[in-house]
């Protein structure tokens, strides 16, 4: 019983360290070479785990020569603009000064439907607001907003504006964070002293604490959790 479990253990921990092999970039936004070698990688994977009179070795190979694979014709494709052009194709514009290329769509055989719908993802609602809009080679939707639509920023009003930098989260879900503390600048005396400012006794009873060096503070109590229940 327990070498099926052993078995896949190994193979499961081989994967992980496989994926990282291949970079952060493979999580979220997979080119179609990319895509292949995941979905090869787990079915090489998935036959010894089913078969036991497979040695383990037999999977372990196959997994890290797709892997070795992928990270060289990774590293080719950096210096060779047409391999990478082969394998992950070009970006193709679709919407150009509001006006939708219906011959862009059948060639990436994408929907009316799928579009308008990437766009409402991407915080377009209407389609005349567009003026280009182009299908990356990962398959997202990248859109440039018309000029006369994009909002107002400081530097058009003629004002100065004000950087206020990054959010610390000090607290997340009752768990301190001493390294966001010190980047921030401050020490433990300040933090306790916001913490009791706002009837928190311990970072145990805050949800979330964030911070900025301008000031600005964020700060959620935890919801109290009733025991026990019944009508």
């Amino acid at each position: 019983m327990l070498v099926p479990f052993f078995r896949t253990l190994v193979l499961y921990l081989c994967i992980i360290l496989a994926v990282r092999l291949m970079g952060k970039r493979q999580v979220g936004e997979m080119q179609p070479a990319e895509l292949v070698i995941t979905i090869l990688v787990s079915a090489v994977a998935a036959v010894p785990m089913q078969d036991l009179k497979i040695p383990l070795a037999h999977g372990l190979i196959p997994v890290f020569t797709l892997i070795a694979a992928e990270v060289l014709i990774s590293a080719l494709s950096l210096k060779s603009v047409s391999l990478r052009n082969l394998l992950s194709g070009k970006p193709v514009p679709v919407i150009r000064r509001g006006q939708v290329d219906q011959k862009a769509l059948r060639k990436l055989r994408i929907s009316l439907d799928d579009l308008l719908e990437d766009l409402r993802l991407s915080g377009v609602f209407d389609l005349r607001q567009v003026a280009f809009a182009q299908v990356e080679t990962n398959g997202r939707l990248s859109v440039l907003v018309q000029a006369a639509d994009l909002p107002v920023t400081a530097r058009q009003m003629g004002q100065e504006a004000r950087d206020n930098g990054p959010f610390y989260v000090l607290v997340a879900d009752g768990r301190a964070d001493p390294r966001a503390l010190k980047a921030l600048g401050r020490g433990q005396d300040w933090m306790d002293s916001i913490l009791r400012a706002n009837g928190a006794e311990t970072p145990r009873q805050v949800f979330l604490f964030c911070a900025d060096k301008q000031g600005n503070i964020i700060f959620l109590k935890k919801e109290q959790q009733s025991c026990g229940g019944g009508y």
